[in-house]
């Protein structure tokens, strides 16, 4: 098991992973960044500036609406892999370039591959082995 303290940054605490985001089979960097765990989210995003330094082909472009509804707008989908506590690797991730927002948001296409225990109560997220 491995377990992570809920993030006094936001306001109620909120579950987060830290985590290092790479190419694809590449080696990974000493980066690591704060992201936040979204049960409600589709899709996992990532600040396009992250992914700019990474140098990423798009994937193909699609369109997303925010939570709120408005319009749609269209995004690059990018591939990359995600590295949680230095030694769980989830390869491929479909990502969306997002560049509204400046926080790593993980969403189901990313969860759905864990197995996760949130426990608001005590404020920990663990990931069940």
């Amino acid at each position: 098991m491995r377990k992570k303290a809920y993030s006094k940054e936001f306001y109620p605490p909120a579950p987060v992973f830290v985590v290092k985001i790479v190419a694809p089979e590449e080696s990974p960097t000493a980066l690591r960044e704060t992201a936040l765990i979204d049960t409600g989210a589709d899709g996992t995003f990532v600040p396009t500036s992250i992914l700019e330094k990474l140098a990423l082909p798009i994937v193909y472009m699609t369109n997303v609406r925010s939570h709120l509804g408005e319009q749609l707008y269209r995004v690059p989908i990018h591939k990359v892999d995600f590295i949680l506590f230095d030694t769980i690797r989830l390869p491929s991730i479909e990502v969306v370039a997002d560049d509204r927002g400046n926080n790593i948001i993980i969403g189901r296409n990313l969860l759905n591959k864990l197995s996760l225990l949130l426990d608001g109560p005590n404020q920990v997220t663990t990931i069940l082995e």
